[in-house]
């Protein structure tokens, strides 16, 4: 079985004893404080309570649009605060005007996109919606992207991790077939690239000693 299903595996039975005291609340308050700033596993409890919903430990339907529900509201929250305070914040740093100028434009031109693939990445998924707050995206803007964030988010993780539950002994047998042919095409990369360099050095060699005869 490939590792990378090992470790959701692993996530999901670390998390089990957690889910089973607390439920579907620390999930979804999890993803929601993860909105306004506080970096928390929102995400490895969305995969693990997706995997325990393949043993009737969930209803996926509910933990699905729960979970949406929770990443747009706390992303909503984070957006509310920045709203607020964090333009008075921006000011007090020691930013010029014309940075502040080419903030204002790269969220004007990229925010929309900004909002959404943050919500794939830790870091900017706990302070994309602080930011562009800040720098006063259009409120409806903010939501329609925020919605379309979460909605790819919780579909990629949650209810892929719930297919690959279901389905994880044949994911595994392909993982497993496929494994040899990756290292033969890592072996040809490598080798690739070993040519590459080789060329490249002889290349540049008759070019150094050319300029040493010159000189």
């Amino acid at each position: 079985m490939s590792e990378f299903i090992q470790s959701l595996l692993a996530a999901a039975n670390n998390y089990e004893p957690v889910l089973a005291e607390y439920g579907l609340v620390i999930i979804l308050a999890a993803i929601a404080v993860e909105g306004f700033g506080i970096p928390l596993p929102g995400q490895s409890l969305l995969i693990a309570g997706a995997l325990l919903s393949t043993r009737g430990e969930f209803d996926i339907h509910v933990l699905l649009v729960s979970a949406w529900f929770a990443a747009l509201a706390g992303s909503t929250l984070g957006y509310i605060i920045g709203r607020v305070g964090g333009r008075k914040l921006l000011l007090r740093l020691p930013l010029s005007s014309s940075r502040l100028t080419r903030m204002d434009t790269f969220c004007k031109r990229y925010g929309i996109l900004l909002v959404i693939l943050s919500r794939f990445i830790d870091g900017p998924r706990q302070l994309a919606g602080i930011f562009v707050g800040s720098l006063h995206m259009p409120v409806i803007t903010f939501l329609l992207a925020s919605s379309a964030g979460a909605v790819l988010w919780v579909g990629f993780w949650g209810l892929g991790s719930y297919y690959l539950g279901q389905h994880i002994h044949i994911v595994a047998r392909v993982f497993e077939s496929v494994a040899p042919y990756t290292w033969i095409a890592t072996g040809f990369l490598v080798l690739a690239l070993c040519f590459y360099l080789i060329r490249r050095h002889n290349h540049q060699k008759p070019a150094s000693g050319k300029s040493d005869n010159a000189n």
